[in-house]
């Protein structure tokens, strides 16, 4: 079988979403950005939703074209489209009288600049916004049993899956899975043919969520309720990609009036079924009379305020007007002074804080006891507590597929906190001279900046002469983290959420992003191997392997991951969310009293 290390992407579009997220995703003091992107969502047309449709689609039954019909317009979401409504109406939703009731107030930071779930990466619409009205194939598990961070999936559309090969899946779907009962689908069965038609749509090159499923080689209905997936080759992290919030399942019809979905409507399969959306303003949904699984969701109403501004999100919780606020570390510490019982959730998000990268391709670091005697100066545990108030984790940087696959405390700090050693191998490998290097530190906060001054100092006492140099946020994404414009670097990781993207692309010594020039072979079969393991004891196993020799090569690791910081109000019930992924189908489980 022949294994490339490279992704099979259209990896310089990715790279543009990449460097998109990194100027307007990345975090400020721990926290996302808070300052408004160009897009607004005021002085809009308001657009009914659209009369009855029928679309008649026929199931492919050999490989996936290479686009399917019908095509879809580019979406720029630098600025609003003209047909972006800024009211989308819809039937209400009487409750069921078996429902547990009431209704839950969230908050989403940012507005949404169009409804086409395909050809949007903000979390604004596929996790906090009319994009969970739509189900998917896969989902990722949420409960109080899921120790987080875990992109463990289960079966969201489908009711059972089979593995007939390392490259070919079959999907059984749901028998009782509807589309919501809103014109112009009118809660018609989902079939085969409709996940079909979704993957062929996402895997169009004007989607930015192309990527996720770059390994997908053909996707067919077998019959009405069965789909078969092909791969191009063995990856294990094919679930991860069914899974995540991006991949949604639409209905054909939907798209029928306009030939895309940029102003709907959203009308999907899940829990929640939207009956008014204002972009800038709120989105409200009620509960699915017809979802498929029984009981859910447990609430009637499930409202998201657009909040954009922290100190507003911050005042409408305090005032209970918002039920469940993501905090940032200094909010926590007055809040829970203010209210000493309040519930907190502390969950690690992967693919988000602070990374440190050496570039082994350029002096001083192609001196592998130079790399060792950097890490050796550091103590990030006492940078987290210094510049992060104790609110971020250490560790290689891997995106993992469970807690217990990343390498544990006690072993990360044998790569750090020796100063003496770390001195003797400067002294080893220079004269009495400090070793010149330049750190470039992405511009995304003061605690980004802190951070690198402590590494700085740390760096100084022990032999080398560092000099800070603040680079804006594009020049960051495009020029350094991408380009390998650097010496070292301080500055956020890229938002690469599954193990093997991060693996093949980054850490790979053919990875299109590999720029710390880092090529070790051994490394390369760990990952090439454990990209096509599925035994999860096995992968596991290999797992560990690669992030060890990964530390051991000395080059880069996450000095400070993202920590979100969760409270809520005690009338919130069962709240036990999993973030991974742009996951969302938590809400559906949570009750208030």
């Amino acid at each position: 079988m022949n294994f490339s290390p490279r992704l099979d992407v259209k990896l310089s579009a990715l790279s543009a979403v990449l460097v998109l997220l990194f100027v307007l995703s990345c975090t400020q003091d721990g926290q996302l950005d808070d300052t408004p992107t160009a897009a607004t969502a005021t002085n809009l047309p308001t657009i009914s939703a659209p009369a009855t449709a029928t679309v008649e689609v026929s199931p492919p039954t050999t490989s996936a074209p290479a686009e399917p019909t019908p095509t879809v317009r580019p979406v720029v979401v630098t600025q609003i489209p003209t047909a972006v409504p800024s009211a989308v109406s819809l039937p209400t939703v009487t409750p069921s009288e078996d429902r547990r009731g009431g209704a839950l107030n969230l908050a989403s930071r940012q507005a949404i600049t169009h409804y086409d779930v395909h050809n949007d990466i903000s979390p604004a619409l596929s996790t906090w916004g009319p994009g969970i009205a739509y189900s998917r194939l896969m989902k990722f598990q949420a409960g109080p049993e899921v120790d987080l961070p875990s992109l463990q999936g289960q079966c969201d559309l489908c009711s059972e899956w089979t593995m007939v090969d390392d490259v070919t899946f079959e999907f059984e779907l749901r028998q009782d899975a509807k589309w919501q009962n809103i014109d112009p689908v009118n809660g018609r069965g989902v079939n085969a043919s409709d996940v079909v038609y979704s993957y062929l749509r996402q895997q169009q090159s004007q989607s930015p969520n192309a990527a996720l499923l770059h390994m997908l080689e053909s996707v067919e209905a077998v019959n009405d309720k069965t789909l078969r997936l092909n791969l191009k080759a063995p990856d294990a992290d094919f679930m991860v990609a069914l899974a995540d919030g991006h991949s949604k399942i639409v209905a054909p019809e939907a798209l029928s009036i306009t030939g895309d979905l940029t102003s709907g409507p959203p009308v999907g399969s899940g829990p929640w079924m939207l009956t008014e959306s204002r972009p800038g303003v709120r989105h409200f949904f009620q509960a699915n009379p017809d979802y498929y699984e029984q009981g859910y969701p447990l609430l009637d109403r499930l409202n998201i305020h657009v909040l954009e501004n922290a100190g507003t999100r911050d005042a409408a919780f305090q005032v209970r007007n918002i039920d469940v606020q993501q905090m940032s570390p200094a909010q926590w510490q007055k809040h829970v002074r203010r209210i000493p019982d309040a519930p907190v959730l502390f969950s690690s998000e992967q693919g988000t804080g602070l990374e440190v990268a050496l570039n082994a391709g350029s002096e001083p670091f192609q001196d592998a006891r130079l790399r060792r005697a950097a890490m050796l100066s550091m103590d990030p545990w006492a940078a987290v507590e210094e510049a992060w108030l104790g609110f971020a984790t250490v560790g290689q940087g891997l995106p993992a597929p469970s807690a217990d696959w990343l390498l544990p405390e006690m072993e990360m700090r044998s790569y750090f906190g020796d100063p003496d050693q770390a001195r003797e191998l400067v002294s080893e490998a220079s004269n009495s001279d400090p070793i010149r290097i330049v750190i470039k530190v992405g511009d995304f906060g003061q605690a980004y900046l802190d951070h690198a001054a402590r590494i700085a100092d740390e760096m100084r006492a022990v032999g080398f002469d560092p000099e800070i140099v603040i680079v804006n946020r594009r020049y960051f994404g495009e020029d350094v983290w991408l380009g390998g414009d650097y010496q070292m670097f301080v500055g956020p990781v890229a938002p690469v959420l599954a193990p093997n993207a991060y693996l093949l692309s980054v850490l790979h010594s053919q990875g299109q992003w590999n720029t710390t020039g880092i090529y070790n072979t051994t490394l390369d079969s760990l990952i090439e191997s454990q990209a096509q393991e599925f035994d999860p004891d096995k992968r596991k196993e290999l797992f560990m392997e690669v992030q060890r020799r990964a530390m051991a090569d000395s080059h880069r690791f996450m000095a400070a991951g993202g920590v979100s910081v969760w409270t809520w109000w005690p009338r919130v019930q069962s709240f036990h969310p999993n973030f991974a992924g742009f996951e969302y189908d938590h809400w559906s489980r949570v009750s208030v009293r």
